[in-house]
């Protein structure tokens, strides 16, 4: 294996610097002969279609979106009560394959190809890189199933879940439903008079106050939900949501707590 030196990762054989992350593009830039490791093809199937919101069609892609979104890859098509043993050989393969392949130009199985990572660094092993992609629940998908495209949308995630968080506010507003203010115990939130309202400090928890904490955050998120809902059934007049738990329970488990 490579050998870290406190500057760069050094060929064990030579003792010479492994190429870097920069050097290994321009010599592949110059190789005409260069060919892709790994291909895959998926076809030239191409749907695209436009949601508008509040139609039939925009809620079943959304349902369906949600569905598969929401479940893992590596168990999407077994049967988790009667597992299939040619089904599980066939995942353990893959992971063993996607363990050891680069999944970024960080990654630390570059070293395996004599090539150091694009960022460098002490205790870099390859076949631990951190990163999810090489999960056996992941095999290979590594990031977010649906990217945000900076490119072609020029916002970034924090600008979408500003955009969220006011679509929120002002279906709110229109219900005439008061907004909680989710900023309340912010750091910088003032009184009256201009002074900071909290003065923060490190305290150490007990585990029942570490959990009523949470379950109040739990509740609260609830609560919030369903003054959205109830506002946007007031706005369109359609009837209030029936809660059947199921919703809560999704909501629980995606979001309360994060």
């Amino acid at each position: 294996m490579p050998e870290w030196d406190g500057l760069d990762y050094l060929d064990p054989h030579t003792g010479r610097p492994l190429p870097t992350w920069g050097d290994a593009l321009d010599s592949l830039a110059a190789d005409e002969d260069a060919r892709p490791a790994h291909v895959l093809r998926f076809g030239s199937e191409l749907d695209v279609q436009g949601l508008l919101g509040g139609t039939p069609d925009a809620d079943r892609s959304v349902r369906y979106l949600t569905k598969y979104l929401t479940k893992a890859v590596g168990e999407t098509y077994t049967d988790q009560a009667r597992p299939d043993p040619s089904y599980e050989a066939h995942i353990d393969r893959l992971h063993r394959e996607v363990r050891h392949l680069p999944c970024s130009p960080d990654c630390a199985n570059w070293l395996r190809f004599g090539v150091q990572p694009r960022t460098t660094g002490p205790g870099l092993k390859p076949g631990w890189c951190p990163s999810k992609a090489h999960d056996r629940e992941h095999l290979g998908v590594g990031g977010r199933r649906v990217l945000v495209s900076r490119g072609w949308s020029g916002k970034t995630l924090t600008d979408h879940k500003a955009d969220r968080a006011a679509v929120v506010r002002q279906a709110l507003e229109a219900a005439g439903i008061e907004v909680e203010s989710a900023r309340r115990m912010a750091a910088d939130v003032v009184d009256a008079d201009g002074h900071d309202r909290y003065q923060w400090s490190p305290v150490v928890c007990h585990g029942t106050t570490s959990a009523a904490i949470l379950m109040e955050t739990i509740h609260e998120r609830r609560r919030w939900r369903e003054q959205y809902e109830l506002a946007k059934t007031i706005t369109t007049g359609a009837d209030p949501p029936v809660d059947d738990g199921s919703a809560t329970g999704m909501y629980r488990g995606g979001r309360a707590v994060g």
